[in-house]
């Protein structure tokens, strides 16, 4: 994704960079692409870099804080250009090195090749030789043989808003693909009607069962689509919970500048006749509140086309995370809490975190509350990873997602040391991991409650004791995985 930071951070956290003087002289050792005597040419060699890797974002009516395009708007900024990208926070990769290879990391990352290339102009005081190159335009999603494009809009423009003080909006759209025939999506883009305040999307699958309910929730809110944040807002399917967790709705996710790519060769996510799709989309209303019709373009191929079904996984993990210390009010209880939850959304919500306390911890017990969440899921049939994601709100510091930890067999599938709730996607790997019956699949998450003191981007600020839920002021440990199963 520009798979980076949302518009304010990304400037702040650029701004913060370049005023403690990030030395460039590790870049420096490095030889440009240019003659070693000179510094690396504008238009041959910086330019490229900064149309390839930055300009999908940085351009007019794009999601970062400034256009990155024209020749003289690169070189104004070229020490905090190689301060950013020297500091590993431009192009924005939220995976560490602990992480495997992910299908298309390569075109989101600099080199080092590209990273002293861009550090070595900046310090030869950034001059332009010639005209920068345009970014790249759009390419319309491959579609592979037997497969067919489909391009679903939302029903009408929706003008995002929020209540004051608060900058993003997150709101569901439902969409009709008007399925007469069973189908495979293999692969989900999005057209953002408004690229500046488009900042990420989720795509839920609604099976027919689920079909009228989302009507409802639909017709129920007033305006285009229904406000939701963690989830689709839909009811859980039918089924034990297990079930549901073990074949979940979630089809893809895409941000600026990522996702959009092919599920590898021979597998989809199944629709049935039928289903409708939910999108999610994040709105960061820094960038204004200018009415938006985006459209999501899937690839499908026909039910009958033999691929071997990709279903999400879900792992979750409890969340009990208390006031900080000094903190006071209501809502600091835990009892309190819950009843809250039950006010908010039901009194099954109030249900849940006991429900994940057993299945995670074997016990409903009132817990300890902890910054750390952590829960193990056995395999309980031959398994093959193809994707995998996490999922926090916005107290959330990191996650991990790993196989067999602590054993010889361990191996990462994800981990994501600064998490940003503004930048989560989907990776898919680039060499699926097979998991055998009796593997152990853990996923661990961090939180810092202290970032209500920060506040932002609807960081919750009233003290409370935090709880697993579906809203801005609750939070989530969630690990997803994309599998294929016998």
């Amino acid at each position: 994704m520009r798979s980076g930071r949302s518009r304010v951070r990304v400037a702040v956290s650029c701004a913060v960079v370049a005023a403690l003087a990030v030395p460039l002289v590790v870049f420096a050792q490095s030889r440009a692409p240019s003659e070693a005597s000179a510094a690396p040419s504008f238009t041959h060699d910086v330019a490229p870099i900064v149309a390839q890797k930055c300009s999908g974002c940085h351009r007019v009516g794009g999601i970062a804080p400034f256009p990155l395009v024209s020749a003289k708007q690169i070189a104004s900024r070229a020490s905090l250009i190689a301060a950013a990208v020297g500091a590993r926070t431009m192009p924005p990769w939220p995976p560490s090195a602990l992480s495997p290879a992910y299908v298309g990391e390569n075109d989101r990352q600099l080199s080092a090749h590209q990273l002293a290339t861009i550090a070595a102009w900046a310090k030869a005081g950034g001059k332009i030789d010639g005209p920068a190159r345009p970014p790249r335009p759009a390419t319309r999603p491959d579609v592979r043989a037997g497969e067919r494009l489909l391009r679903l809009a939302m029903p009408s423009s929706y003008r995002p808003s929020a209540p004051s003080g608060v900058t993003d909006d997150y709101r569901c759209f439902l969409l009709d693909p008007r399925l007469s025939s069973d189908a495979f999506v293999t692969s989900a883009r999005i057209e953002p009607g408004q690229p500046s305040t488009v900042h990420h999307v989720i795509l839920f699958k609604v099976p027919p069962s689920q079909v009228a309910a989302a009507h409802q929730l639909d017709a129920s809110a007033s305006g285009e689509g229904w406000s939701c944040f963690g989830g689709s807002g839909l009811p859980a399917g039918e089924g034990t919970p297990t079930d549901s967790l073990d074949n979940a709705d979630w089809i893809a996710a895409w941000a600026p500048g990522w996702g959009g790519n092919h599920l590898p060769a021979g597998v989809g996510v199944p629709l049935s006749a039928g289903s409708e799709i939910v999108m999610q989309v994040h709105y960061n209303l820094l960038n204004g509140h200018a009415p938006d019709r985006s459209r999501a373009l899937l690839t499908l191929a026909p039910g009958t086309a033999g691929l071997t079904p990709l279903r999400t996984s879900l792992l979750p993990a409890p969340v009990e995370l208390a006031c900080m210390q000094g903190e006071t009010g209501r809502l600091c209880d835990r009892t309190e809490a819950l009843f809250a939850l039950s006010e908010k959304y039901g009194s099954d919500a109030a249900l849940v975190p006991a429900g994940l306390l057993l299945l995670c911890r074997g016990t409903a017990a009132t817990p300890k509350p902890s910054p750390v969440s952590t829960c193990d899921r056995r395999i309980s049939s031959p398994t093959t990873i193809y994707v995998v994601a996490g999922h926090m709100h916005l107290l959330g510091s990191s996650i991990r997602l790993t196989v067999n930890p602590g054993t010889s067999k361990a191996k990462v599938l994800l981990d994501i040391p600064h998490w940003d709730f503004h930048w989560q996607n989907a990776y898919t790997l680039a060499h699926p991991v097979k998991a055998e019956p009796g593997d152990v699949v853990r996923v661990t998450c961090h939180y810092d409650v202290h970032k209500r003191m920060m506040g932002g981007h609807g960081v919750p600020t009233t003290p409370r004791y935090v709880l697993w839920g579906e809203g801005t002021t609750d939070e989530m440990c969630l690990g997803i995985l994309q599998v294929t199963r016998p």
